[in-house]
């Protein structure tokens, strides 16, 4: 089985890699640890082309990259093969390629809870997931403290 964990700098994440490290310990499942960056332009002002963030990590994504490390530990302590991935690119619809690009059989993403508004205007990560249909996907709702 493999399962493609979406983090970012959210209170989420903690909660997202403790339930990934929950359910692919007890199946034995390989963890693609995901985060996605905004996005860079190059061509026209839009990003044409698949940005993978390798070493050297340019310095105002290097938090990033020492995010996902952290999460990446946190499994390897747990006996979990897990990769990490650091792309730039529009959330939803780079999750979307890299779960399919992977072979992922499973998403675990969080919630950030925004409220109704912000959903209108802005669009939802995890509800353009869901929407997506390709991949079960297991969504953890953020509390009001991890919302922040």
């Amino acid at each position: 089985m493999k399962i493609l964990a979406a983090v970012d700098r959210s209170g989420i994440s903690p909660s997202v890699v403790a339930l990934t490290t929950k359910i692919a310990g007890g199946v034995g499942a390989q963890v693609l640890l995901l985060h996605i960056a905004p996005r860079e332009a190059d061509v026209f002002g839009r990003q044409v082309k698949r940005k993978v963030i390798t070493d050297p990590v340019p310095e105002e994504l290097q938090d990033r990259r020492d995010m996902l490390d952290q999460h990446a530990q946190t499994l390897a302590e747990s006996h979990i093969q897990c990769d990490t991935l650091l792309i730039r690119g529009d959330p939803g619809p780079t999750l979307l390629r890299e779960a399919e690009r992977w072979g992922a059989d499973l998403i675990i993403m969080g919630s950030h809870g925004r409220g109704a508004i912000y959903r209108k205007l802005m669009g939802s990560v995890s509800e353009a997931v869901i929407r997506d249909r390709r991949f079960p996907v297991l969504v953890l709702p953020a509390s009001e403290d991890q919302s922040q």
